[in-house]
Order: C-alpha cells, then structure tokens, then sequence
C-alpha cells in the first residue's frame, strides 16, 4: 500500500464523492476506455454520508463515464440507506456465498436482492478451495453428500456441485470465479446448466450445519 499510494497511512475507507469522481478517472486511465459497465462500492465505509456518496456516483453516471453502479459486501440496511438517496438503481451486490458461507441467506441480503429483482454477485462462491483441503468434519460431511450428488448426475465434479447449489438459489446469483483457466471457466459454466432437486440441496445444506433444518 505504501509503494502504491503512499498518502495512505493507514487502510481505511473512502465512500467521497471527490474519491469516486478521482477513482474514477485513475480506473478510465488505466483500463483505456472511456466508460465503466458496473462501478460498485466495494466495502460499507462508516463515515458513509449517503447524500455526498449518492452525489458522486450520480456525477460519473450522468457524465457518461459509469453506466451502472452497485455495491458489494452491503447489509441490507446500508443498501437501503444509499439506494434511498439514487436516482437510479443499485444494481447488484456482491457478497460473499458459499456452502461454506451462508450468512447471506439469514441475513436479509438474498431476501432483499429478490424483493428488488436484483441478481447478487457472489465472490468465493467455492469457498476458497476449502472444501477440497480441509480434514474437519464439517467438510468430510459435505463432501460425501456431495458425491453422492455426483453419482446421481453423472459427469459432473464437486466444483459443478458447489457452484449449482449456489446458482440454484431464487435470487438468481451470478458467481465469480478467480480463475482466468479456460478449461476451468468451461467446466464452471456447465454448473450453470445443473439443475439440483430441492432434496439434494437440503441435504448439502444439511451436511453444511449439521444438523436437519427445524
């Protein structure tokens, strides 16, 4: 961080609308082009002041320089409180959702992404490779539904598994993969197309908590 941006002491947030506006114009530099498709606020800022953060993203829209701005890693409550003060619509919110992750579906978030017909992005939708590393039981346990799974639609792997029970959820996610492979960006399309019953993904969702849903 020093070498990058040696003015920051300390890592920190910036919702302004004068580091949007900056961010902005540093991220056209560097990527040659004159527009962004999607400009998310990646992290809830505490010193968020809504009007000045609204203020700024509606700027870099109306000059033509973002076409569509959301948020990411937003609780509900935050996204409400910006999307109060836009003229536009927040588009997504990238959160993080996993097998091994899913506070997002107890929390509101999923909830409030299907009320607005907004699709979140998830990051980590894979868990990080966890799932294939770890020895706990928690991940033994899922690991053998999810064969079980695999024995049931043949052909398919445990990252096709994982990534299904993700975009088999109602809100509709769209999972990004940090993968820039092309066999492995193939193989986790076909996730797209894997349609798991509701049994098999309880039973995931099962082996994930430990315990039968209530």
């Amino acid at each position: 961080m020093a070498r990058t941006r040696p003015q920051h002491r300390i890592k920190h947030y910036n919702s302004t609308k004068q580091h949007i506006v900056a961010s902005v114009e540093s991220g056209l530099t560097a990527l040659r082009t004159d527009y962004l498709d999607v400009l998310l606020i990646h992290r809830p800022d505490p010193l968020m002041d809504a009007d000045d953060t609204a203020d700024g993203l509606e700027t870099v829209c109306r000059a033509g320089k973002v076409l569509h701005v959301g948020v990411s890693n937003f609780k509900p409550h935050q996204l409400s409180l910006l999307q109060s003060r836009l003229d536009r619509p927040l588009i997504t919110n990238q959160v993080e959702f996993s097998i091994l992750q899913t506070d997002v579906m107890y929390d509101g978030t999923l909830d409030q992404c299907q009320r607005a017909r907004v699709s979140p992005m998830i990051w980590s939708p894979l868990a990080g490779g966890q799932l294939f590393s770890s020895k706990e039981a928690r991940e033994n346990r899922i690991r053998k539904v999810i064969a079980q799974v695999e024995n049931r639609h043949k052909g398919v792997s445990s990252a096709q598994v994982m990534l299904a029970w993700v975009l088999n959820h109602p809100s509709d996610p769209i999972a990004v993969v940090g993968t820039a492979r092309v066999d492995r960006i193939r193989s986790y399309a076909a996730a797209c197309d894997l349609q798991l019953d509701r049994q098999e993904w309880f039973a995931i969702l099962e082996a994930a908590q430990g315990a039968p849903v209530p």
